[in-house]
């Protein structure tokens, strides 16, 4: 890297080290550029609130409550003994405050109040400011006759031409009716009848205005709020919204008054319809519950019951008695069975058991002689022989007694079979007796059931009937009004803070809006940052905005912002320039009107003053402006003059300035029809040479590289370039030509100035020095307003 690369870098730095604004610092410094938009837009919005405030009728609340009572003890809710009020309560329904909320709301009964007070008829008073509507304080009240059905919305100015006539005109229907006080005027849709009142006035101007009853319904509705006051209460809030709060008050009582009478009616309408109801119902209960009892007693007749329940129990327990005489039969049968198998075994004779026979004496004595033969059958053949006399006649003994036995048990048990028999017979008839007595029992509780039914039923609607009686004769509606309709103190609409507040905020917004919009289509360079984001070229230097905006030296006003930053300009060559050689510079920009002559011209003048010997080579010779912005007239012969002739001298072409002996200009010449060719002629490349040596500084200002290449055909001669473009006229597109220059090294050791910064956006905008803080410009300002001070010190914060 050669030298004059490192003291770009350095330059380069110098620039770049300066904090970039942030976006949110950058927005505040363009919205102060603008101050005075948003300082208009201000005024404008909030002067906009303030004649809508006047023009728009004050609105206010009216407000009002009732109460939902329990109605469980209504004839309604008797009659269903609260059932469906027990569910909503189990479910935390209250369906009847619901239901009321609803009711109060109903078309059908806004419509009947919008009748009784005829809110389609309004009087606006015309002789202030704002038209505003008028009810206690009427001068006169209006009564309406329609003619037809279908109304349509009409308007009416009316003027009081004295103490009994006026005058009512509608400039849409054309109608223009002269009347009389208390005496009907005919119109198209209807007959109106004006009273005057206590606060009759014989002149003023007023407007009748008459809407179609659905649009004031609508509008009632819409104005109306209902709503429960608490979810665990019955409490119905009502608000109304009235731009009078004398008629929004009545309009509030007479819809809660109408609403109430319509409860009452429909109370009385529901008890009388539940007498008539019961009154039937008695009528057939009765007659049923006659019939009832009726078929009871023919029952009880036909089936000899007096006490079922006594009877049938009696039945029971004589079923037990036969059943246990029965079983007792059917063991001794058994026991009498099992001895015969027992004793007719003759070739084993054993003793029999005696104890199981309890019924019969006898029988059990001849078990026990039988037994003790058989003992002692035993006890002799323990000392005698089977053969012997004794045992033979013991043994014939024995068999005599077992067919006696045998024939005694036999005839017992016949005598046991034929006992149980009739028991049998006996138990089965106790027995038919007992099943059919479920059957004329349960027959007997049907109409016993029913006859209660009816009965308690009867009792019932009695009692329901003395109870709907009372309740008849002392009906009270089931709601009642807890607060009477009562109006604020003040409206609560229009919200002047809330508006003004909004003006404020729409008069920050849409300015803000605009500028951003406009920002937004900007497509030309504003900031230092639109240079950074689109080139990556060094910045050079900035000149400002002169306050005169002159296009030649400006060093006659040595204290200028501007002399001061062409000063800077000169300072900062010696980190570019080769201050031990002759230096070639060049100016060139994107198109014409971006000041690089402007800037050449000042910067060699600035040079030239510390002693250095400057040239000053203009080569646009396609539009040449350098003798213009000097001042001189002498144009006769210049480079082109030069170029094609052949034996052009350099010492005719060097023109002295009258200012600074050290400062020398050369001029185009006369336009030619080739520039580019010209400017390829070696006799250039001499002319540079030859200057080179003469002056420290040679410095050439070219034709825009963005419309020609004249610039690129001297770059090879020149040093340092110097690519002007100009804040809010070059386009940030034409940087790219910048950046093509750049990178493809077309243009060697390339620098940015920015031309014709506004001053008013230094410090802001990433752009300038504040010189006027240093004593340059205008040292002593005290023609400064304070709310100029202010500003200026906000920006040097922001800053």
């Amino acid at each position: 890297m050669d030298k004059l690369d490192l003291l770009a870098d350095k330059i380069d730095f110098v620039y770049k080290k300066e904090e970039t604004p942030g976006d949110v610092r950058s927005l505040v410094a363009i919205c102060l550029n603008y101050w005075y938009v948003f300082f208009i837009g201000i005024i404008v919005c909030v002067l906009g609130v303030f004649v809508y405030i006047q023009y728009e009728p004050s609105k206010w609340n009216i407000s009002s409550k009732i109460i939902v009572e329990d109605d469980k003890n209504t004839p309604a809710k008797a009659l269903t003994n609260g059932v469906n009020s027990d569910l909503a309560s189990l479910f935390d329904i209250k369906s009847n405050a619901d239901n009321e909320v609803k009711v109060l709301k109903s078309r059908s009964l806004i419509k009947k109040v919008v009748y009784l007070l005829d809110l389609n008829m309004h009087v606006y008073d015309n002789n202030g400011f704002r038209k505003v509507e008028v009810f206690e304080d009427a001068p006169f009240t209006v009564n309406i006759g329609y003619k037809t059905d279908k109304l349509k919305l009409s308007e009416y100015s009316m003027e009081v031409l004295g103490s009994n006539t006026f005058r009512l005109i509608n400039g849409k229907s054309g109608e223009d009716v002269a009347g009389t006080f208390d005496k009907p005027v005919s119109l198209n849709q209807y007959n109106l009848t004006f009273h005057k009142t206590k606060y009759f006035k014989p002149e003023g101007d007023y407007k009748v205005k008459i809407q179609t009853p659905k649009q004031v319904e609508k509008d009632l509705d819409e104005n109306l709020g209902v709503g429960l006051d608490d979810k665990q209460a019955t409490v119905i809030d009502l608000n109304l919204s009235y731009s009078n709060p004398d008629r929004g008050r009545v309009i509030l009582q007479k819809l809660m008054d109408v609403y109430l009478q319509n409860n009452l009616a429909n109370k009385v309408r529901i008890a009388d319809s539940t007498m008539k109801f019961i009154d039937r119902r008695l009528v057939v209960v009765g007659a049923e519950l006659g019939k009832v009892e009726k078929n009871l007693e023919q029952y009880k007749v036909q089936n000899k019951i007096s006490d079922i329940n006594a009877q049938s129990k009696a039945l029971i327990e004589g079923a037990n008695a036969y059943q246990n005489k029965l079983n007792d039969n059917e063991v001794q049968l058994a026991i009498a069975n099992d001895l015969f198998k027992y004793v007719s075994d003759a070739a084993n004779p054993q003793v029999v058991p005696s104890s199981l026979i309890t019924k019969d004496m006898a029988f059990g004595t001849a078990i026990n002689g039988y037994n003790e033969m058989l003992l002692r059958k035993e006890q002799l053949r323990m000392t005698l022989t089977d053969n012997s006399v004794v045992i033979t006649n013991l043994d014939q003994q024995i068999e005599l007694a077992r067919k006696a036995l045998l024939s005694s048990l036999n005839n017992y048990r016949n005598s046991l079979q034929v006992s149980q028999a009739a028991v049998k017979k006996q138990n089965a008839g106790i027995e038919d007796k007992i099943t059919s007595a479920p059957t004329k029992e349960r027959i007997y509780l049907d109409y016993a059931r029913e006859q209660s039914l009816k009965q308690d039923l009867y009792l019932f609607l009695l009692q329901k009937r003395e109870e709907t009686a009372i309740s008849q004769t002392a009906t009270l509606s089931s709601c009642r009004i807890l607060d009477n309709a009562d109006a604020d103190e003040k409206p609560f609409a229009p919200k002047k803070s809330l508006l003004y507040l909004i003006g404020l905020v729409a008069g920050i917004c849409i300015p803000a809006a605009g500028i951003s919009i406009k920002e937004m289509l900007n497509t030309r360079i504003n900031t230092k940052a639109d240079i950074d984001k689109h080139t990556s070229v060094p910045l050079f230097g900035e000149i400002s905005r002169g306050e005169k905006r002159v296009k030649s030296l400006v060093y006659n006003d040595a204290r200028s912002t501007i002399a001061e930053e062409i000063r800077a300009l000169r300072t900062s060559l010696k980190y570019v320039t080769d201050t031990k050689n002759s230096n070639v510079i060049m100016f060139t920009s994107s198109m014409s009107g971006e000041g690089k002559s402007f800037i050449s011209l000042n910067l060699a003048n600035s040079i030239a003053l510390t002693g250095k010997r400057v040239v000053l080579l203009e080569l646009d010779l396609r539009k040449p402006k350098l003798l213009k912005n000097i001042g001189s007239a002498n144009d006769e012969y210049g480079f082109t003059n030069y170029v094609i002739s052949p034996d052009g001298c350099v010492d005719c072409l060097l023109n002295p300035s009258e200012n600074n002996p050290n400062f020398f200009y050369i001029s185009s010449g006369p336009v030619p029809p080739n520039p580019a060719e010209l400017l390829m002629d070696d006799r250039l490349k001499n002319l540079i040479g030859d200057l080179k040596k003469r002056f420290d500084y040679v410095i050439i200002d070219t034709a825009p590289v963005g419309l020609v290449s004249d610039a690129l055909i001297i770059e090879e001669f020149v040093d340092v370039t110097f690519y002007v473009v100009r804040q809010n006229y070059t386009l940030k597109t034409q940087l790219g030509i910048v950046n093509d220059l750049h990178k493809t090294r077309k243009a060697k050791h390339m620098y940015l100035i920015v031309n014709d910064i506004e001053m008013r956006t230094n410090n802001i905008t990433g752009y300038g020095h504040g010189y006027g803080s240093y004593g340059y410009g205008s040292p002593y300002d005290d023609n400064k307003s304070k709310v100029a001070e202010w500003l200026k010190k906000i920006k040097m914060n922001v800053w």
